[in-house]
């Protein structure tokens, strides 16, 4: 039988209880005596087993004590120790404290020293060498090598800046001044050759010349200057085209009268309204050879070159523009044609008395604006790489001859 020693560990341990459950628990044909025999024999056997055992444990603690007393001890020792280190460490870290603070201030003081030296120093090389440039530069003009005249004029730019303004170099200022015109007209007549014949490396280092001398307006403007002749021609050509034909026309008529029986039908008279489109696709294509071409040659500048060329263009051509909208409105109406007047001449009362605006010259206006809107759309997608400010400038360059008729 075995004994269950867990119920001897409950706080409501009852011993009465226990021997009952016991007693209950035997096999029925087992004597009462023999079992409870059996029952004290177990317990007996168990309770010097337990007995031994905290014997042996109890031995074996007595002699840990000492060890784990001498443990806490050295602990306690060591403890004790690193308080005094970390005592004499925080002692020696508040002396140095008030020692390092003069060192460092006075480090920075000699620093600051140092360093105006430094730039009193290469402020006294960028003067010495820019007397050295200004002696020299005629030589480098008179070599014909223009990037270096080019880096010979931005080293000046850079010592005058570094000098200031001192009296002794203010010829040397203008000097530069004149020198950086100077350099900007030799570069003019190359540049002019490079764009024209489509010369990329050229134009490219070209460009580097002027950028280097800050002259990239001068670039700009000049970049304007040689393309803006072609889409004037093309402009133009509308007036050319009805010269030529009204020039046909009168020599089929000479013609004709010397001699009745050769009969040749008259050239017609191009409207502005059938000519328009044709100008805006061939000014659409010339821009679009252009943005591609500036990619290449100009790689900064191409966003803000050709839209700027764009925008001189419908300047240049503003007024003229007004005028043949102005005609070509007037051409859709008998009367007005007759007259060789627009809408603008009848809203500002340069007409006979009577004659309004119709209908008709208003949807020949409306027509027109249409016509605009779609080359609009396309230089808006052509342009769409540009800078935002930039293609609004340029919408409104394109749309610029209608504002008159808008304030009208």
């Amino acid at each position: 039988m075995m004994v269950d020693l867990g119920s001897f560990s409950d706080e409501k341990f009852d011993a009465k209880k226990w021997i009952n459950s016991a007693c209950q628990s035997r096999h029925p044909q087992d004597p009462l005596e023999k079992h409870l025999v059996d029952l004290e024999m177990k317990l007996q056997m168990t309770s010097e087993e337990i007995a031994s055992s905290l014997e042996d444990q109890s031995s074996a603690a007595l002699l840990r004590v000492p060890r784990a007393t001498r443990d806490v001890i050295r602990l306690r020792d060591d403890a004790l120790s690193l308080r005094n280190s970390v005592a004499s460490i925080l002692l020696k870290l508040k002396k140095a404290e008030g020692s390092s603070a003069e060192s460092i201030a006075t480090l920075a003081k000699v620093d600051t020293v140092k360093r105006r030296m430094e730039a009193a120093y290469e402020t006294l090389q960028d003067a010495a060498g820019l007397t050295q440039l200004s002696s020299t530069v005629e030589d480098v003009f008179a070599s014909g090598d223009l990037p270096r005249a080019a880096e010979t004029l931005a080293n000046m730019r850079h010592c005058l800046s570094a000098v200031g303004e001192v009296a002794e170099f203010a010829n040397i200022r203008k000097q530069l001044e004149v020198l950086e015109d100077r350099l900007d007209t030799m570069v003019q007549p190359r540049l002019t050759d490079a764009l024209s014949n489509r010369k990329v490396d050229v134009a490219r280092d070209l460009r580097g010349i002027l950028i280097r001398i800050g002259r990239f307006k001068s670039l700009e403007q000049h970049y304007t200057k040689v393309h803006l002749k072609p889409i004037k021609q093309l402009w133009e050509d509308f007036d050319s085209q009805n010269r030529t034909n009204k020039l046909a026309n009168e020599k089929s008529e000479l013609e004709r009268i010397s001699n009745s029986h050769d009969f040749r039908p008259s050239l017609p008279t191009v409207s502005f309204s059938s000519w328009l489109p044709s100008f805006y696709d061939e000014l659409l294509l010339y821009l679009e050879q252009e943005w591609k071409w500036c990619m290449t040659a100009f790689p900064d500048d191409y966003k803000t070159l050709v839209p700027k060329l764009l925008i001189e263009a419908m300047t240049t051509v503003g007024a003229n523009f007004v005028s043949r909208i102005n005609l070509a409105t007037g051409e859709v109406v008998p009367e007005t044609k007759t007259l060789a007047k627009g809408m603008l001449d009848i809203l500002s009362g340069d007409m006979p008395k009577g004659v309004k605006v119709q209908t008709k010259h208003l949807e020949a206006l409306i027509e027109l604006h249409n016509m605009t809107g779609t080359f609009a759309r396309n230089i808006q997608h052509l342009f769409s790489e540009s800078d935002l400010q930039v293609l609004l400038d340029t919408l409104k360059a394109v749309y610029l001859p209608y504002e008159s008729f808008k304030q009208k």
